[in-house]
């Protein structure tokens, strides 16, 4: 990884980097909610970063309560509690502009990439069924954009769940607000309902296919589809 100083776009890049390397770290080694993080010392040796791109890095994760920080006593892996708790705090705290969607649609990038491809292996038949309603749902015809928008959300919230991981979930819910403010900022009216038939489509392709490269493939284009749209409203003077 570079260890150059940034600024800029670049250094968020960095950034973003090395809270996939964390976060893949807690997945690999099976830590579970509470369990102790390796030490910043430790952390920097890894992740060959700048101490200030890790710092930041676990400073956002402290943020969203997925990282708990002890002074004194170390780092540890979140828990529900310090997920809901950060929520709330968020959301009574925060205005949502769109650098802060985007910012939010880059973590939603990671969590849902893994949980497309934990259903893909480890959903049942049955859920997959469900899912696979959920989706069709979306872009039924003669529906408001609201309920096409709060199916979507469902679809999204459910396979968080079945993904496997609660905690991800938990945090998906909790920022329920980030989520539906991305979904009214980058929904077209009217809807554009052959676009949103086709990213989902891509998903659940993957899915009862039980190929965990595709599912999480096509869940990276749904979330960049979203980054795009974003980027181009804040782009708008």
């Amino acid at each position: 990884m570079q260890t150059a100083n940034t600024t800029g776009k670049g250094r968020r890049l960095l950034v973003d980097q090395v809270l996939d390397s964390l976060t893949s770290l807690i997945r690999t080694e099976g830590l579970c909610p509470g369990d102790r993080l390796p030490s910043e010392a430790e952390l920097f040796q890894r992740m060959q970063c700048s101490r200030n791109v890790l710092r930041e890095a676990v400073g956002r994760l402290n943020s969203l309560g997925l990282v708990e920080v002890r002074r004194g006593s170390g780092m540890f892996v979140g828990t529900a509690d310090t997920v809901r708790s950060c929520a709330l705090l968020l959301r009574s705290t925060m205005t949502i502009s769109i650098s802060n969607l985007i910012e939010f649609t880059e973590f939603r990038r990671a969590i849902e990439g893994y949980a497309a491809r934990q259903a893909a292996i480890n959903a049942t038949d049955s859920e997959l069924a469900e899912l696979n309603a959920l989706a069709m749902a979306i872009d039924e015809a003669d529906i408001s954009r609201e309920e096409s928008l709060q199916r979507d959300s469902a679809f999204h919230l459910r396979l968080m769940e079945i993904g496997g991981n609660r905690l991800m979930a938990s945090i998906l819910e909790s920022l329920l607000d980030f989520l539906q403010a991305s979904m009214h900022s980058t929904t077209a009216t009217p809807r554009d309902v052959e676009t949103s038939r086709q990213l989902h489509a891509a998903i659940m392709d993957g899915l009862l296919r039980r190929d965990p490269a595709a599912a999480e493939t096509a869940m990276e284009l749904n979330r960049q589809h979203t980054i795009d749209c974003l980027n181009r409203l804040e782009e708008t003077p």
